[in-house]
């Protein structure tokens, strides 16, 4: 384990997990970023946040590598000190908790990490000129002196150094739909400005900031070239980080919604709201406000635009992950806009841990199930909203016509990729059983609603993703169920109008969309559905089908 250097002093913030931690990080064998042996340990929320493979999504703009130093301020359990060590960077981790200190020199031994059980304060004079000083949420427990403690920060950076700032948002989306403050666990006190009676002896001195009192710290601090990225749903296990640029584009609207989906995660954000999330951050969008009620923010900033611009791509428009997978089978699309008058804008897939390094067509093979490789190559990005997008806003519109129409378009789709032939027992697979039917291509398995874009005319959608392949294909009755499936949990989960009872239940509007269709899915189709949902995720996710299925239910 790497020694841990600091005072005898200490500072608590700790969440109850610390222990727990320590534990599971001393008796692992594979600590490493997005390791699935500690994904499997995630039993509730602390755990999640120390122990998600999609914590580090946060530090892919940054382009952390070899040759690098970083600083990371408030290390916690040392998840990004971890990754950045990975990638081959040099590595101060600062924690002010003796028992996360702890825990992150146990997560990062055998690397160029040295912990510090302590504050900037508390570095040496030699430990300075760090190209990248990471302060992920930290900055809202500088108390009473933010401005004192940001120039702390910057008197540890190189003169072309990178300062990267990851905190709430006070006045984000999901405060002024009613989610509980982050800090405070009540809702609007942040919109409120912290009054002193909403707040407890250890929450006093807590506080967020919105964009502009962020922008005048940072430039008091001398960082006056700044680059504003938006994580969402928010900087702690961000699904989506976008450039400010990309709110520029004339299809802003329809783009960031494609990116984002849902914007507030209810796994984990407390509070209520029963309207349509989805349809305020358009809204959002729509008005120019899609930066200033980003949930969160990941502020890059420097002394000049030229150390920014060196660290992260300004042509990078946005990044967009895969939900949460095994370790080999992680994802990011990188959407850029080429500079001219053209303004090419293109989508490329890369893995962000290559665990993998095979010369064949297919990595990540798995039995029945494969993954496509991810080697980065640009395609050109589809214009137009996904046939999800379409749809959703029929049923906000309570068209049902439409969005009966909007079905037969996928059905016509599917069917004409179609062939009907006897599948063997040999060829067989949970999407896929044996016996005479309508067979889809292999790589047909992700055929959403959200995966046909370019939706808004006459002419057919274009399939975008496909990057996994069931080997022998899959049946078109299941694929058809699972694409119902996916439009029912994302219109629940967003709080999407629509046309039944608001208490209708995503099994109940996929049985709905299903008899919209114009081909037969069959008897049970909730049931064939889930059972081959849950294998299906024991490949590409880990875990067993038993523990999917209960959750897949409970959606």
């Amino acid at each position: 384990m790497n020694p841990v250097s600091g005072p005898a002093s200490d500072r608590y913030w700790r969440d109850g997990s610390e222990d727990y931690l320590v534990n599971v990080l001393t008796s692992a064998a594979d600590r490493s970023t997005a390791s699935d042996e500690l994904a499997a340990h995630v039993v509730d929320w602390p755990t999640r946040y120390h122990f998600d493979r999609a914590r580090t999504n946060l530090l892919y703009p940054l382009g952390l590598g070899p040759g690098l130093r970083v600083l990371d301020i408030g290390a916690g359990s040392g998840v990004a000190a971890r990754a950045a060590a990975d990638s081959g960077a040099s590595v101060v981790a600062v924690e002010g908790d003796r028992r996360r200190a702890d825990a992150a020199a146990i997560r990062c031994a055998g690397l160029d990490v040295e912990v510090v059980h302590g504050t900037v304060s508390d570095l040496g004079s030699a430990q300075r000129d760090f190209d990248v000083v990471l302060c992920i949420g930290v900055l809202e427990y500088a108390g009473d002196d933010p401005a004192a403690f940001l120039n702390h920060l910057v008197d540890r950076l190189a003169p072309s150094g990178t300062l990267a700032v990851a905190i709430e948002n006070r006045f984000g989306l999901a405060y002024w739909l009613g989610v509980d403050e982050d800090h405070l666990a009540r809702p609007w006190v942040g919109l409120e400005g912290y009054p002193a009676q909403a707040t407890t002896r250890a929450t006093a001195n807590v506080r967020t900031y919105g964009r502009r009192d962020l922008t005048a710290l940072l430039d008091d601090a001398g960082l006056a070239a700044q680059r504003w990225l938006t994580p969402w749903p928010d900087y702690k296990l961000p699904t989506a980080i976008l450039a400010e640029a990309i709110h520029d584009q004339p299809d802003a609207v329809n783009l960031v919604d494609q990116l984002i989906g849902p914007p507030l995660d209810h796994s984990r954000m407390g509070g209520g709201f029963d309207g349509d999330e989805r349809a305020v951050l358009r809204g959002a969008v729509e008005g120019g406000l899609g930066v200033e009620m980003a949930n969160s923010f990941l502020v890059l900033a420097a002394r000049d635009s030229g150390a920014l611009e060196a660290r992260c791509d300004p042509n990078i428009l946005a990044w967009r992950f895969t939900g949460d997978r095994r370790k080999a089978y992680l994802r990011v699309r990188t959407v850029r806009q080429s500079q001219g008058d053209e303004g090419i804008r293109t989508i490329d897939r890369r893995s962000t841990h290559p665990a993998i390094h095979t010369s064949s067509t297919v990595v990540g093979t798995d039995g029945w199930l494969r993954i496509h490789p991810a080697d980065g190559t640009p395609e050109r990005y589809v214009p137009g909203p996904t046939l999800e997008q379409v749809a959703l806003e029929h049923l906000r519109n309570g068209d049902r016509r439409a969005l009966v129409n909007v079905l037969s378009r996928w059905a016509a789709i599917a069917e004409n990729a179609a062939i009907d032939r006897d599948v063997t027992d040999r060829e067989a697979h949970p999407y896929l059983p044996a016996g005479r039917r309508q067979v889809l291509p292999g790589n047909h398995l992700d055929l959403g609603l959200d995966n046909l874009a370019g939706a808004d005319g006459v002419e057919q959608p274009t399939f975008i993703d496909d990057e996994w392949e069931a080997i022998t294909g899959v049946d078109l009755q299941l694929t058809a169920i699972r694409a119902c499936w996916k439009l029912a949990t994302v219109s629940v989960n967003s709080g999407t109008r629509h046309l039944w009872a608001s208490s209708a239940s995503v099994d109940d509007l996929a049985v709905a969309f299903c008899d919209f269709l114009p081909l037969d899915v069959g008897a049970d189709p909730l049931d064939r559905f889930l059972k081959a949902e849950s294998e299906l995720r024991v490949v590409a996710l880990g875990g067993d089908a038993t523990t999917h299925a209960a959750q897949l239910r409970a959606a």
